[in-house]
């Protein structure tokens, strides 16, 4: 089974030809292949700001997509 899903994997990936997009999907494909916790080697204050980002995406308090792509190009360009 596994390997008719890494086939199929392989023939979408042979069909993008985009470099960012491929290097997106590689960053995906390496934190869900990793075995490492990705809270490894966060401090104590760094866990705890997680915590509240987690919590303040679950009760829905984030900024709209677009909002965030402006605020991203604003910060870029410092």
């Amino acid at each position: 089974m596994a390997s008719k899903v890494k086939d199929k994997i392989y023939k979408l990936l042979e069909t993008i030809k985009d470099e960012g997009t491929l290097m997106k999907v590689m960053e995906d494909i390496a934190f869900y292949s990793s075995k490492k916790d990705v809270t490894e080697g966060l401090d104590e204050n760094q866990l705890k700001e997680l915590e509240v980002a987690m919590t303040e995406a679950d009760n829905n308090q984030v900024i709209k997509w677009q909002d965030f792509k402006k605020e991203l190009g604003e910060w870029k360009r410092k």
